[in-house]
């Protein structure tokens, strides 16, 4: 994969194409990542910034924004994921992207769960999944609710994450989502592990 990304770079820097050059720096910056090189990655990504930001890809600068946001959240420093996430979602408020914004809300989540601030995470979860329903994007309206029902077990409300998981279930199985649907079987086990009903 890196050695066809890099080829497909030097075709795009020697022709001038300085989109297709920034999607295959975020394409190097995505094997970076996945192989837990996160300087390389971050270098990367912020490469194909500039260029999106140089050629008012606004669509293009959001999604590096998004990029960095996850390497900071890979970091630990959630302020700086937060501030990345938050200007990737102004954008995307800006030129109408609603999956984009819903992604954005969905990982200002993920940020306020993981700082334990769940009643802010509750509220973007909420949003994000207010857009899934919206645009008819099942998967991630299913992902939403497993989202919230999280929540819901980190309050010990065990009755709404039973309720939240199963609504999350359904959605999942009339998709064919089989790896959602076994996150939400897990989650429901976690349920059952709680009551301390073993058989379940």
């Amino acid at each position: 994969a890196e050695r066809l990304s890099r080829e497909s770079l030097a075709i795009t820097r020697e022709i001038g194409d300085r989109g297709g050059e920034a999607n295959s720096l975020i394409n190097l910056g995505n094997i970076a990542e996945t192989r837990g090189d996160l300087a390389e990655a971050e270098r990367l990504y912020r490469e194909s910034l500039a260029i999106k930001r140089e050629i008012s890809d606004r669509s293009g600068e959001a999604d590096s924004l998004n990029n960095l946001g996850n390497i900071a959240i890979n970091r630990g420093d959630l302020a700086e994921a937060e501030r990345l996430h938050r200007e990737s979602l102004a954008i995307k408020r800006e030129i109408g992207d609603r999956g984009g914004e819903a992604a954005s809300l969905n990982n200002l989540g993920n940020i306020a769960e993981t700082r334990g601030d769940l009643v802010e995470a509750e509220r973007l979860y909420r949003e994000c999944m207010a857009i899934k329903r919206e645009i008819g994007d099942r998967e991630g309206e299913a992902m939403s609710l497993n989202n919230l029902g999280n929540i819901a077990l980190a309050r010990d409300d065990l009755a709404e994450a039973e309720r939240l998981y199963r609504e999350s279930l359904a959605i999942e199985r009339e998709i064919g989502d089989r790896g959602g649907e076994a996150d939400s079987l897990a989650n429901l086990g976690r349920i059952a592990g709680a009551r301390d009903d073993l058989a379940e």
